[in-house]
């Protein structure tokens, strides 16, 4: 049969040709096949994933809405493959509410006894469902998980380390702040947004003293980075990092942050001296300080800073003058007639100008 196939009668490299062209229809067939599948495949994933996803929303929203409606249901047991799908609608339900709704929701968890099952996919190979188990015991906030999360946030994929530093915030905010703070200056890659939304979870109150101490013994850059988390600390503690921080630090970057937490209320030693320092960002986080004081000595301070070098430093001077509670627009025009530097003037004009669209 094989000999009939090759003995064509043509020459060789015309009959090699052929069964090269007979290759690649059978190849385009078989890719066509395959593609047909695939697409079958999802038409029906999707499908199934749509049935399970209207099968359990009744059973979360009863859940939301009262105890009494979820214990009249009968809730049913798991189809294959649907935990997975169910965790994903829960997690997105349970992101958005929470007090008494999202106890309801807990405890629904825990009656269709899925809390073994999540310590166990917290643990799998796969990224996704590894992420969206931890996402899910921090909600539940499981206690009997604490250590194995707590492992994960030095996990060196950035996505596991940060869902497991929020899931500790949610498990036992107090106690989790105290273990993530001194972490934040190493996993510098945690998103910013994150680290505020779980330092928030704990509360300025146990957020204070530990960010105030990791700031005070932390090296300049560990300053730097983290006096803007500052801002969630109790008032008068915020006020003493970002005073502290003026008096005896001298990287740029630490004072500039400290100028830019600080009330403007409290102390705020070197101030004055602040806004002639050399760095530019220095000076134009001292003028916006300056105009958060609102003193009157304060205000010629200010209209010095008109004539600096720097666009942003005279521009955030300008606006302090505008929103000092003393000075109207009819006072920052004559302040701007009296100017003989152009660049003063001119910064002067634009702030008058925002003033009154205001």
């Amino acid at each position: 049969m094989l000999g009939f196939l090759f003995d064509s009668g043509f020459s060789p490299p015309v009959t090699a040709a052929l069964w090269c062209t007979v290759a690649a229809v059978l190849a385009a067939i078989l890719l066509l096949l395959y593609t047909i599948e695939l697409r079958i495949r999802r038409r029906y994933t999707e499908r199934r994933r749509a049935r399970t996803v209207a099968h359990w929303r009744s059973i979360i929203a009863a859940a939301i809405a009262s105890p009494s409606r979820l214990d009249s249901l009968e809730l049913p047991k798991f189809r294959f493959g649907a935990r997975q799908e169910f965790l994903w609608l829960w997690n997105h339900t349970r992101n958005m509410v929470g007090g008494a709704a999202g106890d309801r929701l807990n405890e629904l968890v825990c009656q269709l006894n899925l809390v073994k099952w999540v310590r166990r996919r917290a643990k799998h190979a796969h990224l996704g469902t590894r992420l969206l188990a931890i996402q899910t015991l921090g909600y539940l906030k499981d206690e009997i998980s604490w250590d194995a999360i707590l492992a994960d946030i030095d996990d060196d994929n950035m996505s596991i380390s940060i869902t497991a530093a929020e899931a500790l915030a949610d498990i036992d905010p107090v106690r989790a702040v105290l273990i993530l703070i001194p972490k934040i200056c190493d996993r510098r890659e945690w998103p910013k947004t994150h680290v505020f939304r779980l330092l928030q979870k704990a509360g300025s109150e146990a957020v204070s003293e530990p960010l105030y101490r990791a700031i005070r013994t932390g090296s300049a850059a560990d300053a730097a980075y983290l006096l803007p988390f500052a801002v969630l600390a109790e008032f008068d503690v915020r006020d003493a990092i970002a005073a502290e921080t003026m008096a005896n630090r001298k990287d740029p970057n630490a004072i500039a942050a400290a100028l830019k937490i600080s009330s403007g209320y409290g102390r705020t030693p070197r101030l004055h001296e602040l806004s002639k320092h050399r760095v530019r960002y220095v000076r134009m986080q001292a003028a916006r300080l300056l105009g958060r004081t609102g003193r009157p000595e304060d205000r010629q301070r200010l209209e010095e800073m008109l004539t600096d070098e720097e666009w942003w430093v005279r521009y955030r001077a300008a606006l302090a003058l505008a929103g000092l509670p003393d000075v109207a627009t009819a006072d920052l025009a004559a302040m701007r007639a009296r100017q003989s530097d152009p660049f003063a003037r001119d910064i002067l004009e634009q702030a008058i100008a925002e003033v009154r669209h205001q």
